[in-house]
């Protein structure tokens, strides 16, 4: 017990000095120094309208981005985890992200579908994202209230994924280089594009999301021992199984046309939480998960602005190299992680 109490502790700090320090130091903006962030978090301004422009559109909304898509994203991830007994269940293989990719693939490449969607402007590419991520809402939904067998579910879902996958390669194939490239770094996923409008809707859907997780926690919990172990307790598993896809169905839906195709963080995140909180109980898994989650996706965050390996030389590239998308760095960091952890594990069951 008070291992546990001080390990959360101690992430949540952990989670907590990377904010602070994602303010501070966050952004490339050589101008503003640390007396600017302060005075803007206590006053409101640095005094300097550019100053408060740059920390108020560019810099401070990627962090709170990145806390809300770490907390959603990996808990979402423990959850479907736990309902399919699959450690490698993630918004992917339910469809979601599929869905959004199809319909902002729609908006980008298909000339009706971007005239339709032309009134929303600026807007469009999420507003198209949101509807693929509804649609898919209700397909998975129908499947699961459907299909009996919880392994079908995401067999079905998982082939879904490949057919829409399908019809994206196509459109991909069949459009200008422009476009092509508008789609690649949407599909890489990123938070430099939040806005601070953005963020209340982010923070509300994974807020809610959070709530509704911790409220699942003893459901989850007897999905550990398998469905029959559910029923003898008098659950009913068809209804946790539709709650628990759809809420996961609905964050991953609603956020992902914001920040693209993010989703080894749900992966990472809860194999990375299980050995560290050693115990597979959610009343103490869903909170690292969500802050572990967090953890990595604000690291990711720092070395997308920070650091950038040589491609110019290896490549022969004359232009400057362009920020690292988040979502190419999570998957080379939470890999590694995940591989490091799986020799570890091995390397004990030896000895």
């Amino acid at each position: 017990m008070k291992y546990k109490i001080f390990l959360i502790s101690i992430i949540f700090l952990l989670d907590l000095g990377l904010v602070f320090a994602g303010i501070y130091y966050g952004g490339n903006a050589k101008s503003i120094d640390c007396g600017d962030i302060t005075n803007y978090i206590f006053e409101h301004t640095t005094g300097d309208e550019l100053k408060d422009m740059i920390l108020q559109n560019v810099r401070i909304p990627p962090i709170f981005a990145a806390v809300f898509v770490g907390l959603s994203l990996s808990v979402c991830g423990l959850m479907l985890q736990t309902l399919f007994r699959n450690f490698l269940a993630s918004p992917y293989t339910t469809g979601i992200t599929s869905g959004v990719l199809l319909f902002a693939s729609f908006v980008i490449f298909l000339k009706s579908f971007s005239e339709l969607f032309a009134a929303f402007g600026p807007d469009k590419l999420l507003i198209g994202g949101w509807i693929g991520g509804l649609i898919s809402i209700i397909i998975l939904v129908i499947i699961a209230s459907k299909i009996k067998d919880v392994n079908d579910i995401i067999v079905v879902s998982l082939l879904m994924s490949y057919f829409l996958g399908g019809i994206r390669a196509y459109l991909v194939a069949n459009a200008d280089p422009a476009s092509v490239m508008t789609y690649y770094f949407f599909a890489l996923g990123s938070i430099t594009g939040i806005r601070p409008e953005d963020l209340p809707i982010i923070g509300t859907c994974s807020l809610l999301f959070a709530l509704c997780a911790f409220l699942s926690i003893k459901p989850l919990n007897a999905l550990l021992f398998g469905e029959s172990y559910a029923k003898s307790f008098g659950l009913s598993v068809k209804k946790i199984r539709i709650l628990i896809l759809a809420s996961t169905a609905f964050v991953a839906g609603s956020i992902m046309p914001y920040v693209g195709s993010i989703n080894f963080v749900g992966v990472a995140a809860p194999f990375i939480a299980r050995p560290l909180i050693k115990t597979s109980d959610h009343r103490w898994l869903v909170p690292t998960t969500l802050l572990t989650g967090i953890f990595l996706m604000l690291v990711c965050h720092f070395i997308t602005f920070k650091y950038n390996l040589p491609f110019s030389y290896l490549l022969g590239i004359d232009r400057p190299v362009s920020v690292i998308p988040i979502g190419s760095v999570l998957d080379i960091v939470g890999g590694l992680l995940v591989i490091y952890l799986v020799v570890s594990r091995e390397k004990k069951i030896k000895i």
